[in-house]
């Protein structure tokens, strides 16, 4: 369903970072990197993405000690 999105731009200021499985308990974890949450949910309507839940985040840099890099979005994926 999500790779054809993998090779076409999906909105100027989205994108798709990387997808993570959790085989444990059938849930894909997909790391996206935006503007803002409503840019990434934006895409989501778009493309009818669905997903279970979507948080805000910021990035820890272990080697500099502090909370750094640009807002990361990761929604829940539901299992197909």
């Amino acid at each position: 369903m999500l790779q054809p999105l993998a090779r076409e731009p999906l909105a100027e200021d989205v994108i798709w970072r990387a997808t993570f499985s959790a085989f444990d308990d059938n849930r894909t974890y997909c790391h996206w990197e935006a503007a803002s949450k409503d840019a990434v949910l934006a895409v989501f309507s778009k493309y009818e993405i669905p997903y279970e839940a979507l948080h805000q985040v910021r990035m820890f840099d272990p080697m500099t000690g502090r909370m750094e890099g640009p807002v990361i979005e990761e929604p829940v994926l539901q299992p197909a």
